[in-house]
């Protein structure tokens, strides 16, 4: 299912990429979601074959892979794919307020990880992969308001851009995540990286929508 996952949405980014290039080069970062979410479907698809390998290190390379896109990659890309498209100084602000605050937020559950992997554990429950990770405040702050930090630094950027296009990508985001925490809460990080990717489909249509929304945009102003 990853690897499918991979073979759609890389060409289909590739698309999005030649798209935005011609079109409006602001775009890039966004344009890029389909190809950086394919890669992170190939390294789930490689923790996925590396399970019945005894020693388990090609498993935690992948994992670690997996792991860097869901806690630094997506928490810094939202909110950077929007700021050079927003007019309003005050939203990009905002953004850039939430990008620095993602950043941080994601390399302290990243980094830990990485200099102790012990940290670090892959099973499969009901059919998805359940990363178990150990975090620095994991003891102190409650799940469910890490995940809640999470939605808001991914969903609140894309979801309140002026950019013609970009809301209904993050209404796609806001209820994977949303349908993730209540049908299979116990592998968000699998389950939700998985049907977010399948989402960012949508961005292929819209760069290749992109000069009817520019035109949209420069009418509404």
């Amino acid at each position: 299912m990853s690897f499918g996952a991979a073979a759609v949405l890389i060409p289909l980014g590739g698309l999005a990429l030649r798209h935005a290039c011609t079109t409006d080069r602001r775009y890039l970062v966004l344009a890029s979601f389909p190809v950086m979410f394919g890669v992170q479907q190939i390294s789930e698809g490689l923790v996925w074959l590396s399970l019945d390998d005894p020693d388990g290190h090609f498993s935690l390379g992948a994992a670690m892979v997996f792991l860097f896109f869901a806690y630094v990659v997506w928490l810094v890309l939202a909110p950077l794919a929007v700021i050079p498209l927003e007019h309003r100084k005050d939203l990009r602000r905002a953004f850039l307020g939430i990008l620095l605050f993602g950043a941080v937020f994601g390399l302290s559950l990243f980094l830990p990880l990485l200099a102790s992997p012990d940290r670090l554990g892959v099973d499969v429950v009901h059919g998805s992969l359940l990363y178990e990770t150990r975090l620095i405040y994991g003891s102190l702050v409650p799940s469910a308001v890490l995940i809640a930090i999470y939605a808001c630094v991914v969903c609140l950027p894309l979801l309140t851009s002026s950019a013609p296009g970009v809301r209904p990508f993050g209404i796609l985001v806001a209820a994977s995540m949303l349908l993730t925490m209540l049908f299979a809460g116990y592998a968000f990080k699998s389950v939700w990286c998985y049907l977010a990717a399948i989402s960012s489909a949508y961005l292929a249509l819209m760069m290749w929508r992109l000069p009817k929304l520019a035109q949209r945009r420069v009418f509404e102003a």
